[in-house]
């Protein structure tokens, strides 16, 4: 099971490659990452979303969880906007975007569930409903109110431009409807699922069409100065979990592991949204793909 995993993980990497390989034979390009990011931010993604959530049982003890979630991201996405003050609203929006996040569908969860088993999913499933709302939610109206050119929002304002976000949305109709043990028809599930089935490859094969291995020394120096602080966050989560956390050992391995998941593979679009350095996103998104892949195991290793 864990060589599937493995594969499973090295797939996701394939499939990057795979878009990188055709913007190099020039059959897309750049240009076309916007129309890609559409695509998976406004349909296949949230198609996704409701068909996984549609059988959770939810409850309301188990919502701590996406307190967690909620919480780690805004305090990532706090700190990406305070480095980025000094280099204007564009690099504050980008930090927002691209310090937090975490890449739960596509990526920690099939590793959970083959290192851990099907219990897994349920804890990391709840952590993704706070990550979700921080990060479809309250970072991309954040991030639409320090973008370059849009006026600044009050209250109204902010939270129009979060009922914008259609995953946002998406999770603020489905987890009312599992709270109270409601589920979609049969007819519209199968086709939320066949939608929804095309996402993580367009989501990886997305970040390939914007990804550029050569970047400006400059950019290099910034990835690492925003890679850092994550992970620095990474170890500090994942210590105050396993220390001060009052859950079980088990939730708590699960939160450590995903403590260093990828950066949701969201990030770029949203960043091309706003105007942002798609190229610096799309790399730091995939340097924290190949990061994942060595560093869920070794978490799992030394916790266990």
């Amino acid at each position: 099971m864990v060589g599937g995993v493995l594969v499973q993980a090295v797939s996701l990497v394939a499939i990057i490659a795979l878009g990188l390989g055709v913007k190099r034979l020039g059959w897309l390009s750049v240009a076309h990452f916007p129309v890609l990011a559409t695509i998976v931010l406004r349909i296949t993604l949230p198609a996704a979303i409701i068909t996984s959530v549609n059988d959770f049982d939810l409850t309301w003890a188990l919502l701590s969880l996406a307190v967690v979630g909620l919480v780690v991201n805004v305090l990532q996405q706090g700190t990406g906007m305070l480095m980025g003050r000094r280099r204007g609203r564009e690099a504050q929006a980008f930090g927002v975007l691209n310090v937090g996040s975490y890449n739960m569908g596509a990526f920690a969860m099939p590793y959970l569930a083959g290192f851990m088993g099907p219990q897994a999913l349920v804890l990391a499933s709840l952590f993704d409903v706070g990550n979700a709302v921080a990060a479809a939610g309250l970072g991309y109206a954040w991030a639409m109110a320090l973008a370059p050119g849009d006026r600044r929002m009050g209250v109204g304002g902010f939270v129009r431009t979060m009922l914008r976000s259609t995953i946002f949305v998406t999770y603020l109709v489905m987890l009312p409807l599992r709270l109270l043990d409601l589920s979609l028809p049969g007819p519209v599930i199968g086709l939320t699922g066949t939608i929804g089935a095309a996402n993580t490859f367009l989501a990886m094969f997305m970040i390939g069409v914007g990804l550029e291995l050569r970047l400006p020394r400059a950019k290099y120096r910034q990835a690492l100065m925003l890679l850092t602080v994550r992970y620095g966050y990474a170890v500090l989560f994942a210590l105050g979990t396993w220390l001060l956390l009052p859950v079980p050992a088990e939730v708590k391995v699960v939160l450590c592991m995903v403590y260093f998941a990828p950066i949701a593979a969201m990030a770029p679009g949203y960043t091309a949204e706003v105007r942002g350095d798609v190229e610096l996103s799309t790399f730091m998104t995939s340097v924290t793909i190949l990061v994942g892949i060595v560093a869920m195991p070794v978490v799992l290793t030394l916790l266990a």
